[in-house]
Protein backbone atom coordinates (compact mmCIF):
# COMPACT_ATOMS: atom_id res chain seq x y z
CA UNK A 1 0.00 0.00 0.00
CA UNK A 2 1.45 3.42 -0.53
CA UNK A 3 1.96 5.66 2.04
CA UNK A 4 0.27 9.04 2.52
CA UNK A 5 3.78 11.25 2.36
CA UNK A 6 4.09 9.37 -1.28
CA UNK A 7 0.91 10.09 -2.40
CA UNK A 8 1.24 13.67 -1.40
CA UNK A 9 4.33 13.97 -3.11
CA UNK A 10 2.51 12.58 -6.31
CA UNK A 11 -0.24 15.20 -6.20
CA UNK A 12 2.29 17.95 -5.70
CA UNK A 13 4.42 16.81 -8.90
CA UNK A 14 0.84 16.87 -10.82
CA UNK A 15 0.34 20.43 -9.22
CA UNK A 16 3.77 21.46 -10.64
CA UNK A 17 2.90 19.73 -14.15
CA UNK A 18 -0.60 22.18 -14.10
CA UNK A 19 2.29 24.97 -13.52
CA UNK A 20 4.51 24.36 -15.87
CA UNK A 21 3.12 22.52 -19.04
CA UNK A 22 4.84 19.99 -19.02
CA UNK A 23 5.92 16.81 -16.81
CA UNK A 24 9.07 16.98 -14.10
CA UNK A 25 10.22 15.15 -11.19
CA UNK A 26 8.45 14.98 -8.06
CA UNK A 27 8.56 17.76 -5.85
CA UNK A 28 11.09 17.49 -2.94
CA UNK A 29 8.43 19.66 -0.86
CA UNK A 30 6.97 18.82 2.74
CA UNK A 31 3.82 17.01 2.90
CA UNK A 32 0.85 18.82 1.97
CA UNK A 33 -1.59 19.78 4.60
CA UNK A 34 -5.51 19.15 4.66
CA UNK A 35 -5.84 22.88 4.03
CA UNK A 36 -3.38 23.19 1.38
CA UNK A 37 -5.14 20.23 -0.74
CA UNK A 38 -8.19 21.99 -0.13
CA UNK A 39 -7.17 24.75 -1.87
CA UNK A 40 -5.90 22.71 -5.33
CA UNK A 41 -8.71 20.57 -5.04
CA UNK A 42 -11.05 24.08 -5.26
CA UNK A 43 -8.71 25.64 -8.09
CA UNK A 44 -9.48 22.28 -10.08
CA UNK A 45 -12.66 22.83 -9.52
CA UNK A 46 -13.02 26.24 -10.89
CA UNK A 47 -11.37 25.00 -14.12
CA UNK A 48 -13.32 26.11 -16.75
CA UNK A 49 -11.55 24.11 -19.73
CA UNK A 50 -13.63 21.47 -20.51
CA UNK A 51 -13.78 18.36 -22.56
CA UNK A 52 -17.27 16.93 -23.23
CA UNK A 53 -17.90 13.10 -24.19
CA UNK A 54 -20.91 11.34 -25.47
CA UNK A 55 -21.57 7.79 -24.68
CA UNK A 56 -24.24 5.32 -26.41
CA UNK A 57 -22.65 2.81 -23.86
CA UNK A 58 -19.87 2.00 -22.58
CA UNK A 59 -17.16 -1.29 -23.64
CA UNK A 60 -13.56 -1.07 -21.65
CA UNK A 61 -11.31 -1.83 -24.44
CA UNK A 62 -13.18 0.18 -26.98
CA UNK A 63 -13.30 3.05 -24.33
CA UNK A 64 -9.49 2.71 -23.59
CA UNK A 65 -8.64 2.89 -27.20
CA UNK A 66 -10.74 5.72 -27.96
CA UNK A 67 -9.13 7.32 -25.01
CA UNK A 68 -5.85 7.06 -26.37
CA UNK A 69 -6.98 8.23 -30.13
CA UNK A 70 -8.49 11.01 -29.30
CA UNK A 71 -5.65 11.73 -27.04
CA UNK A 72 -3.20 11.66 -29.86
CA UNK A 73 -5.45 13.49 -32.29
CA UNK A 74 -4.52 16.91 -30.11
CA UNK A 75 -2.38 19.41 -31.78
CA UNK A 76 0.46 20.33 -29.31
CA UNK A 77 -1.20 23.80 -28.32
CA UNK A 78 -4.05 21.95 -26.94
CA UNK A 79 -1.81 19.40 -25.26
CA UNK A 80 -0.19 21.60 -22.81
CA UNK A 81 -3.69 24.02 -22.41
CA UNK A 82 -4.86 20.57 -20.79
CA UNK A 83 -2.28 20.41 -18.58
CA UNK A 84 -2.08 23.99 -17.59
CA UNK A 85 -6.16 24.20 -17.35
CA UNK A 86 -6.96 21.16 -15.06
CA UNK A 87 -8.89 20.42 -17.49
CA UNK A 88 -12.30 18.40 -16.42
CA UNK A 89 -14.03 15.66 -18.63
CA UNK A 90 -17.49 15.76 -18.36
CA UNK A 91 -19.67 12.41 -19.55
CA UNK A 92 -23.08 12.55 -21.14
CA UNK A 93 -25.75 9.91 -22.08
CA UNK A 94 -26.39 10.21 -25.83
CA UNK A 95 -26.11 8.93 -29.36
CA UNK A 96 -23.16 10.50 -31.82
CA UNK A 97 -24.55 9.24 -34.44
CA UNK A 98 -27.47 11.85 -33.89
CA UNK A 99 -25.64 14.58 -33.00
CA UNK A 100 -22.56 14.78 -35.04
CA UNK A 101 -23.81 16.81 -37.72
CA UNK A 102 -24.68 19.60 -35.30
CA UNK A 103 -21.81 19.05 -33.02
CA UNK A 104 -18.87 18.71 -35.19
CA UNK A 105 -16.83 16.02 -32.39
CA UNK A 106 -13.18 16.36 -33.10
CA UNK A 107 -12.70 12.24 -32.41
CA UNK A 108 -15.66 9.27 -32.57
CA UNK A 109 -14.83 5.92 -31.52
CA UNK A 110 -13.91 3.29 -34.67
CA UNK A 111 -17.59 1.67 -33.63
CA UNK A 112 -19.75 5.35 -33.10
CA UNK A 113 -20.83 4.19 -29.30
CA UNK A 114 -18.62 7.32 -28.22
CA UNK A 115 -17.37 11.03 -29.15
CA UNK A 116 -14.96 13.78 -27.61
CA UNK A 117 -15.12 17.33 -28.35
CA UNK A 118 -12.05 19.41 -28.67
CA UNK A 119 -11.40 21.21 -25.34
CA UNK A 120 -12.66 24.58 -24.84
CA UNK A 121 -13.68 27.08 -22.06
CA UNK A 122 -17.61 26.31 -22.41
CA UNK A 123 -17.94 24.64 -18.70
CA UNK A 124 -21.45 24.47 -17.80
CA UNK A 125 -22.84 26.42 -20.98
CA UNK A 126 -21.76 23.50 -23.19
CA UNK A 127 -24.97 23.21 -25.32
CA UNK A 128 -24.29 19.40 -25.31
CA UNK A 129 -24.22 19.75 -21.41
CA UNK A 130 -27.57 21.55 -21.73
CA UNK A 131 -29.15 19.65 -24.23
CA UNK A 132 -27.73 16.04 -22.71
CA UNK A 133 -27.92 14.64 -19.25
CA UNK A 134 -25.18 13.65 -17.05
CA UNK A 135 -23.78 9.58 -17.89
CA UNK A 136 -25.02 7.77 -14.72
CA UNK A 137 -23.31 7.65 -11.56
CA UNK A 138 -23.93 3.91 -11.27
CA UNK A 139 -22.06 0.85 -9.40
CA UNK A 140 -19.45 0.06 -11.57
CA UNK A 141 -20.31 -3.41 -13.59
CA UNK A 142 -18.11 -6.39 -13.17
CA UNK A 143 -14.80 -5.78 -15.68
CA UNK A 144 -12.67 -8.30 -17.16
CA UNK A 145 -9.18 -8.73 -15.03
CA UNK A 146 -7.30 -7.90 -18.18
CA UNK A 147 -8.24 -6.24 -21.18
CA UNK A 148 -5.28 -5.84 -24.23
CA UNK A 149 -5.38 -2.76 -26.46
CA UNK A 150 -3.64 -2.57 -29.42
CA UNK A 151 -1.29 0.67 -30.43
CA UNK A 152 -3.36 2.95 -32.42
CA UNK A 153 -1.05 3.38 -35.26
CA UNK A 154 -2.48 1.24 -38.08
CA UNK A 155 0.28 -1.39 -39.60
CA UNK A 156 0.80 0.95 -42.84
CA UNK A 157 1.56 3.84 -41.16
CA UNK A 158 3.66 1.88 -38.14
CA UNK A 159 7.49 2.14 -38.76
CA UNK A 160 8.66 -1.51 -38.97
CA UNK A 161 12.21 -0.51 -37.29
CA UNK A 162 10.22 1.34 -34.45
CA UNK A 163 10.57 -0.75 -30.87
CA UNK A 164 7.33 -2.22 -29.50
CA UNK A 165 6.35 -0.03 -26.92
CA UNK A 166 4.04 -1.38 -23.94
CA UNK A 167 2.42 -0.18 -20.87
CA UNK A 168 0.77 -1.49 -17.90
CA UNK A 169 -2.41 0.68 -16.85
CA UNK A 170 -3.75 -0.82 -14.01
CA UNK A 171 -7.02 0.36 -13.02
CA UNK A 172 -9.07 0.18 -9.41
CA UNK A 173 -12.16 -1.15 -8.88
CA UNK A 174 -13.16 -1.23 -5.30
CA UNK A 175 -14.94 1.96 -4.09
CA UNK A 176 -15.19 3.26 -7.48
CA UNK A 177 -18.23 4.04 -9.18
CA UNK A 178 -18.84 4.11 -13.03
CA UNK A 179 -18.31 7.64 -13.69
CA UNK A 180 -15.33 7.65 -11.48
CA UNK A 181 -13.62 4.88 -13.75
CA UNK A 182 -14.06 6.90 -16.46
CA UNK A 183 -12.81 10.26 -15.19
CA UNK A 184 -10.23 8.36 -13.73
CA UNK A 185 -8.87 5.86 -16.56
CA UNK A 186 -9.28 9.12 -19.28
CA UNK A 187 -7.30 11.24 -17.12
CA UNK A 188 -4.20 8.79 -16.78
CA UNK A 189 -4.47 7.73 -20.30
CA UNK A 190 -4.39 11.29 -22.11
CA UNK A 191 -2.05 12.79 -19.89
CA UNK A 192 0.08 10.01 -20.33
CA UNK A 193 -0.40 10.68 -24.20
CA UNK A 194 -0.07 14.38 -23.82
CA UNK A 195 3.38 13.99 -21.78
CA UNK A 196 4.71 11.78 -24.50
CA UNK A 197 4.88 8.63 -21.53
CA UNK A 198 2.84 6.31 -24.20
CA UNK A 199 2.32 7.28 -28.04
CA UNK A 200 0.92 5.13 -31.11
CA UNK A 201 2.90 2.71 -31.30
CA UNK A 202 2.21 1.75 -27.78
CA UNK A 203 0.57 -1.35 -26.73
CA UNK A 204 -1.57 -1.56 -23.58
CA UNK A 205 -2.40 -3.98 -21.48
CA UNK A 206 -5.03 -3.26 -19.06
CA UNK A 207 -5.76 -4.60 -15.41
CA UNK A 208 -8.62 -4.23 -13.00
CA UNK A 209 -7.74 -4.69 -9.43
CA UNK A 210 -9.39 -3.87 -5.78
CA UNK A 211 -6.44 -1.61 -5.41
CA UNK A 212 -2.74 -0.47 -6.52
CA UNK A 213 0.20 -2.40 -5.35
CA UNK A 214 3.31 -0.69 -5.36
CA UNK A 215 5.17 -4.18 -6.68
CA UNK A 216 3.29 -3.76 -9.77
CA UNK A 217 5.36 -0.49 -10.55
CA UNK A 218 7.39 1.81 -11.00
CA UNK A 219 4.62 4.08 -12.74
CA UNK A 220 5.23 6.36 -14.74
CA UNK A 221 1.84 7.98 -13.62
CA UNK A 222 -0.29 7.60 -10.74
CA UNK A 223 -4.05 9.20 -9.85
CA UNK A 224 -3.92 10.68 -6.90
CA UNK A 225 -7.93 11.90 -5.55
CA UNK A 226 -9.21 12.82 -1.98
CA UNK A 227 -10.15 9.46 -0.54
CA UNK A 228 -13.78 10.85 1.13
CA UNK A 229 -14.96 7.68 1.30
CA UNK A 230 -12.37 5.89 3.69
CA UNK A 231 -13.41 4.49 6.85
CA UNK A 232 -13.45 7.17 9.33
CA UNK A 233 -13.63 4.88 12.57
CA UNK A 234 -9.94 4.31 12.86
CA UNK A 235 -10.06 0.74 13.18
CA UNK A 236 -9.15 -0.03 9.83
CA UNK A 237 -6.63 -0.87 7.44
CA UNK A 238 -8.72 2.64 5.50
CA UNK A 239 -8.38 4.32 8.35
CA UNK A 240 -8.93 8.10 7.53
CA UNK A 241 -8.28 11.46 8.15
CA UNK A 242 -8.35 15.11 6.87
CA UNK A 243 -6.94 15.02 3.52
CA UNK A 244 -6.19 11.35 3.17
CA UNK A 245 -5.14 10.58 -0.61
CA UNK A 246 -6.03 7.40 -2.78
CA UNK A 247 -4.53 6.14 -5.79
CA UNK A 248 -7.37 4.84 -8.53
CA UNK A 249 -4.88 4.23 -11.15
CA UNK A 250 -1.38 3.91 -12.76
CA UNK A 251 0.33 3.50 -15.56
CA UNK A 252 3.81 1.20 -15.39
CA UNK A 253 6.00 1.58 -18.52
CA UNK A 254 7.89 -1.64 -19.90
CA UNK A 255 10.83 -1.48 -22.38
CA UNK A 256 11.60 1.85 -21.85
CA UNK A 257 11.73 5.61 -21.12
CA UNK A 258 9.80 8.68 -22.31
CA UNK A 259 9.08 9.19 -25.78
CA UNK A 260 11.69 11.33 -27.42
Amino acid sequence: MFTQQFLQTQLASRIRVARTGRDTEALDAQPLTAERMAEIAAEAASATTTVTVVLRRFEPRIYAESVLGYALSLPDTLREEWLRAYTRTVFLTGNPANLATRFGFHHISRDGSMAWTAPDDSGERSPLRRLLRLFPTAELPALPARLEVPAAAPSPERDAHAPVRRARLYAVTTRVSLAAYLVHVHHVLAEAVITKLIDEHTQLTIHHVPQLDPSDGPFGMLRVVPDADADTSGDGPEATGPGRLRACAGLSLGGGGRVS
